[in-house]
């Protein structure tokens, strides 16, 4: 299931191309194909969520869940993921009526994790859960159970390690680790060309923009885009020219407080 289908809160650009990460893919890909755990890391908007997206492209048999910090959101995101990828052992055991929704919504959370457990130890479907932040002892526990279910594949993406919390118990083993990397100088460029067609800024004096930008993101593509965003909005542009120091800080402050959107390569 790509992400959409399973409750995926942030947006990506299908318009954009991604650029640069073909280890980071290939190396997912081959996780993913050979249903082995893997733990991704790279900071906001560095990629990941783009990453998972165009391994998992190829495969819509795989569950995407977007991270809940609350154990019950969590188990609710997982439900919907399995009943938006019609999983059959799911739905037959949940009895859903014509109001999926309003169904979930009245559930307990002891009887979700009943039913989550239940479904996925008979019939294991391989299951991203993006954008970890904080785990509690209570979903180590909970995902603990899935984690060691016989044929599941359980991936995970996060910041860093620390913002694993209780969950990097289960993601200890760096050798299940892909740490995304920043773009390099060539490839940063591109993705700056790339935005800027994509976000029509050919209008505008670009040469001092595409600087400060690239200059300024050291290298973060979702930092990269979310400043071409920003131009082509008429509060950002004077004439030809855009005014960077608002830009900069409405970026700064959008990655600070969003988590980062993790961009259009995410």
């Amino acid at each position: 299931m790509m992400p959409g289908a399973g409750g995926h809160a942030r947006q990506m650009n299908p318009k954009l191309a991604l650029v640069g990460m073909a280890k980071e893919t290939a190396r997912l890909r081959g996780a993913l194909a050979d249903g082995e755990p893997l733990l991704v890391l790279g900071a906001a908007g560095s990629g990941k969520t783009r990453l998972l997206g165009e391994a998992m492209a190829e495969r819509a048999e795989i569950l995407y869940v977007a991270w809940e910090p609350a154990l019950h959101g969590l188990l609710m995101a997982m439900a919907r993921a399995l009943i938006a990828a019609r999983h059959a052992d799911f739905l037959d055991r949940a009895r859903l009526p014509r109001d999926s929704e309003g169904w979930l919504r009245a559930q307990r959370s002891i009887r979700l994790k009943g039913l989550l457990w239940s479904a996925i130890e008979n019939a294991p479907q391989a299951m991203v859960i993006d954008g970890i932040a904080g785990g509690s002892f209570a979903a180590y526990r909970f995902l603990q159970r899935i984690y060691h279910t016989p044929g599941m594949a359980l991936f995970a993406a996060s910041r860093d390690a620390a913002s694993l919390g209780v969950l990097a118990r289960l993601f200890w083993n760096p050798t299940k680790v892909l740490t995304v990397s920043r773009l390099n100088g060539r490839e940063a460029g591109q993705l700056f060309e790339t935005a800027a067609d994509n976000f029509r800024l050919r209008h505008l004096d670009l040469p001092e923009f595409r600087e400060k930008v690239l200059e300024s993101a050291g290298g973060n593509p979702g930092q990269i885009i979310e400043m071409c965003r920003l131009a082509s909005q008429p509060q950002y542009v004077s004439g030809r020219h855009v005014k960077f120091a608002p830009l900069r800080i409405d970026t700064i402050i959008k990655f600070a407080s969003s988590g980062g959107l993790e961009h259009n390569r995410e």
